[in-house]
């Protein structure tokens, strides 16, 4: 079994990209490239695997990984075996967050990674195709502020969202830690936007990885830190800081976290992907069982440095379960619908391009996930 290893890379991203505003209308999938036939992993699939057989190509398939939520039911199917059984060499490699996992899909270092809401930079820049989903990556997300802050006098300001603090006078010129092109940078830009404030001119937004921005901003050297998950909100609350907004209020909607392939890799190895799916879906139906994923998540976390205790834990499963192969094929399921989302409030705020609401739309790629499993999967379309 492969070791994971680092990759240091930078965490710059000078992408610019575009969208113009989402909704959950579907849109016919795409046709796949021609499947091979041969052996099928079609046993080791969670929901069945259709009438079509895929081979594996024999490549390694190098896939990226973080050390939280998103990545347990890929990692869970690597070290229980479900891709070697499908005959796939796959190669995991760990980052830190989701911006340097675009830099490895863009220097082709990753054929497919496990990401957040940084992936609409990749789908955005037409690099890469929006696959299949995990989890919701926002239904855990707060947005803390720091003691004393004048903008904890203010509440209610905006209409609809009377547990939301601040007001425009009182959050000029604060800072927020956090990484780019993420969870967190979206949810505070959100935030900030519905009192009219812009980043650079209104209050600071520095980046930083989010371990050591939890620690800076709790040092005093910022005043407001968006957590994605419930450690990080424990430690927070620990610290004294006070929760101004949760996901809704801040941005108006959610997010699922979920899984990018490279738009060569699928052309050129598209029965790969397809077998990846069939194994990282089998996992997250064998993660419902709360007392197991408890136990595999714990112990992850643990090992790749992640703060969280047992009931951390606990908690984290029973309010972001998994995705199965049957929830993404329910009638109301539209993949990518909130990347589309994502993709229209970067383009108000001016952090992508208008003209790319396209590109992002033409990443939604249900198709692999029905040749996968052989169900009805829709992709969400424009206006």
């Amino acid at each position: 079994m492969k070791k994971f290893f680092a990759i240091l890379l930078t965490l710059a991203m000078v992408l610019s990209l575009a969208a113009c505003g989402g909704k959950d209308g579907g849109k016919d999938a795409g046709s796949p490239p021609p499947s091979s036939s041969g052996s099928s992993g079609g046993e080791a699939g969670d929901g069945g695997s259709g009438e079509k057989t895929f081979t594996a190509s024999g490549k390694t398939l190098n896939v990226g990984v973080q050390s939280n939520i998103i990545s347990i039911p890929t990692v869970y199917a690597y070290e229980q075996g479900y891709y070697e059984e499908l005959g796939l060499d796959v190669n995991l490699i760990m980052f830190p967050n989701g911006s340097p996992e675009n830099e490895g899909l863009a220097a082709e270092q990753l054929d497919v990674a496990s990401n957040g809401l940084a992936s609409v930079y990749s789908m955005a820049s037409g690099l890469c195709d929006w696959i299949g989903e995990s989890d919701s990556g926002s239904s855990t997300l707060s947005i803390y502020m720091r003691p004393g802050c004048d903008a904890l006098n203010y509440k209610g300001e905006i209409d609809g969202k009377p547990n939301m603090y601040g007001s425009a006078e009182s959050l000029k010129g604060l800072r927020v830690l956090g990484p780019t092109s993420t969870m967190e940078q979206w949810a505070a830009a959100s935030y900030f936007a519905q009192f009219g404030l812009e980043a650079g001119a209104d209050y600071e937004y520095l980046n930083m990885d989010r371990a050591a921005a939890a620690q800076a901003v709790m040092t005093g050297e910022g005043d407001v830190f968006v957590a994605t998950d419930v450690d990080y909100a424990n430690m927070m609350e620990g610290a004294g800081f006070v929760k101004v907004a949760d996901c809704t209020d801040a941005t108006g909607t959610n997010f699922n976290n979920g899984f990018l392939a490279r738009k060569d890799i699928l052309e050129e190895r598209y029965d790969d992907v397809v077998l990846f799916l069939r194994a990282m879906y089998k996992a997250a139906g064998e993660l419902q069982d709360p007392e197991l994923r408890n136990e595999f998540a714990y112990k992850y976390y643990s090992e790749n440095g992640k703060p969280a205790t047992p009931e951390d834990v606990a908690y984290e499963t029973e309010i972001r379960p998994f995705l199965t192969a049957q929830d993404v094929a329910a009638p109301d399921f539209y993949l990518g619908s909130g990347a589309l989302q994502v993709g229209a409030f970067f383009a108000s705020i001016g952090t992508i391009e208008e003209d790319q609401v396209a590109v992002i739309e033409a990443a939604i790629n249900p198709q692999p996930l029905i040749d996968a499993f052989g169900l009805d999967v829709k992709g969400a379309a424009l206006n």
